[in-house]
């Protein structure tokens, strides 16, 4: 966004109570992913989480939103512990995992050895794609990124995640993201949290549990976007869009939007 002179207006940071408040600045586009060392912390243990117990419903409603069947294959984008792929492998669909963390790549695999023929999982950075030696070759069915593991992040990054994830799919393949909603994230800001209205980033600090009980503290930054922002850069990126719906955890049918949405589930097309 940017005012009649052209400069970067700065962030306006807002708590819940819609008063200033000041919080860390988000890492930039070259700095180190502030991910890593949260997914490092948990590892194993991120299965754990309440967002990863409907994985199995998301992975169903894929199937059909993505037209995936026995025999396709899909690259998974801030992959986590590779649960989705697990949940997909189970349907006949083989797949690649790149995340960040060094811990969460290391639990993917050893939840996947029996799946070790179909599934693939690297340490790997999403805003490097091409870095990556296992999605190089590109020809993937469908590429996601969901829960804001790889897309979501940062405002500065997603544009070249989205890009790298268009580049690996085939001509006429699919691809997912899901986006946390700015109108959600400003409706319900939680005590603690701030909201920055300028650039529409989500910040808050949150205490993950890791091994033997230990509680950390780590800074979380999202990204949120409107149905309108989520167009305009799949439009960006050379993507055909498909559909935008709400979306929340175990919830990735075709719903429509309403203002009570936590996220908004995109899938767009490579033009063939």
């Amino acid at each position: 966004m940017t005012d009649v002179a052209g400069a970067v207006p700065a962030p306006s940071w807002r708590d819940h109570r819609d008063a200033p408040v000041d919080v860390p600045p988000p890492p930039g586009p070259a700095d180190p992913p502030f991910y890593a060392p949260i997914g490092d912390f948990q590892g194993e243990l991120y299965r754990r989480n309440a967002f990863a117990l409907a994985t199995d419903a998301e992975a169903g409603a894929l199937v059909q939103r993505l037209q995936l069947g026995v025999g396709s294959r899909v690259l998974d984008v801030g992959c986590g512990d590779g649960r989705h792929l697990r949940a997909l492998a189970s349907r006949g669909i083989a797949g690649v995992g790149v995340d960040i963390s060094a811990g969460l790549v290391a639990a993917a695999r050893a939840a996947s050895e029996e799946l070790a023929a179909e599934l693939t999982f690297v340490v790997g950075d999403a805003r490097d794609l091409a870095a990556v030696p296992a999605v190089r070759d590109g020809g993937f069915d469908a590429a996601l990124a969901l829960c804001q593991g790889g897309f979501g992040t940062s405002p500065a990054s997603d544009p070249t995640i989205l890009a790298g994830m268009a580049r690996a799919v085939r001509p006429g393949g699919l691809v997912a993201v899901t986006a946390f909603s700015a109108i959600f994230a400003a409706r319900h800001l939680a005590p603690g949290d701030a909201f920055d209205p300028v650039h529409l980033v989500h910040h808050q600090t949150s205490e993950v549990r890791g091994p033997d009980d230990a509680v950390r503290a780590f800074d979380l930054w999202t990204a949120a976007y409107t149905v309108r922002d989520l167009v305009r850069l799949v439009a960006d990126v050379g993507l055909e869009l498909v559909s935008v719906d709400g979306a929340e955890p175990g919830r990735y049918d075709a719903t429509g939007t309403r203002l009570e949405d936590p996220e908004l589930l995109v899938v767009a097309r490579r033009p063939v």
